[in-house]
């Protein structure tokens, strides 16, 4: 990995960022793709993604070399110069429902495509995330009774596909981006990570118009998404649904990867419980979701604002979030 000694990181002009990178103008028409502390892991499994991407047809952007800036991993790849879909549909809400079906059509294919030799399982990247100390036990615990009944796959998933994670260029083209988290595995595991962040994700910067569309539209953006993926690929629905569990209780990590102020924490498990509880029904079983309380003299949960675990006032044990009592309300459509 070659070292950047040379260039000062504030001299940089930011591009944008997400909860794992950020991405910077670079000479030569090239971006650099910074990590953030704790996902250097992430910049091998790229490096094998977006060359079997791009052979299998699928837009991304050419990969360069791996450098490291400032004593954080990264790589150097092709600038693209587009809008991610979530600011275009931001800007304009009438293009949810054609880049939802757009969005599912490319997935479709992505997921057609083998795995590369040389990156994670679904399963490994799942336990990875259900063992992350933000994870209340109960949620762990059925994440995992639930992984066990699901079998593996060796089809290309790309771990985080969504709006964000797609650019718009000027031609009408639309790039991936993002592959750190690729993994092989079935399809409806990867399916099921989208409608996971279609249902539950928000903006890291919203826009005025994206602090309420996703709230609003969550069921049309999941319709219009699953229909332009089975136009391309059927797939098991009631699978999807059973690894829908699994993936909102990941979503957990994203959240405290985002720093949500402490008090809108219980809002979001809530919306996590509340979206395993209507993937169960979907699935055709029972809601099986159990919420213990914490122990008594147990530490009040919180995340702390940089997403570090913090260490409580009594007994030195970690903080995570605290099981919620009721459900919120989820989208039924």
């Amino acid at each position: 990995m070659t070292e950047g000694a040379n260039v000062d990181l504030a001299s940089l002009e930011k591009l944008g960022e997400g909860y794992e990178a950020e991405i910077f103008a670079w000479e030569d028409g090239q971006a650099l793709r910074l990590f953030r502390e704790g996902y250097e892991g992430n910049v091998e499994p790229e490096r094998v993604a977006i060359p079997a991407a791009l052979a299998g047809g699928i837009p991304a952007p050419r990969i360069g070399e791996a450098l490291s800036l400032g004593g954080r991993a990264g790589t150097l790849m092709e600038r693209i110069h587009g809008e991610n879909l979530l600011d275009l549909v931001g800007r304009k809400p009438w293009l949810l429902a054609r880049e939802s079906w757009e969005t599912g059509r490319i997935h479709a294919k992505l997921n057609a495509l083998p795995a590369p030799e040389g990156i994670a399982t679904v399963h490994e990247r799942s336990q990875e995330w259900i063992g992350s100390v933000e994870v209340p036990p109960h949620l762990a615990a059925l994440a995992r009774e639930t992984l066990e009944g699901l079998e593996g796959g060796d089809r290309f998933c790309h771990c985080d596909f969504h709006a964000g994670n797609i650019l718009l260029e000027r031609g009408g083209r639309r790039v991936v981006i993002d592959w750190g988290s690729c993994a092989a595995g079935p399809p409806e595991a990867d399916a099921a990570r989208t409608v996971t962040h279609l249902r539950l994700g928000e903006p890291l910067d919203p826009s005025p118009a994206m602090r309420v569309l996703p709230r609003l539209f969550r069921p049309l953006a999941a319709f219009a998404y699953l229909r332009g993926y089975r136009q391309v690929a059927p797939f098991d629905t009631a699978l999807m649904w059973r690894w829908v569990v699994v993936r909102a209780i990941e979503y957990l990590v994203t959240v405290r990867a985002i720093r949500p102020s402490e008090a809108d924490i219980p809002r979001r498990v809530a919306a996590v419980e509340g979206l395993v509880t209507l993937a169960q029904k979907r699935a055709g079983g029972e809601p099986r979701l159990s919420r213990r309380q914490p122990p008594a003299g147990s530490c009040c949960s919180q995340v702390r604002s940089h997403g570090r675990q913090r260490r409580a006032h009594q007994g030195g044990c970690r903080r995570t979030f605290e099981p919620t009592v009721g459900l919120s309300p989820v989208d039924r459509a």
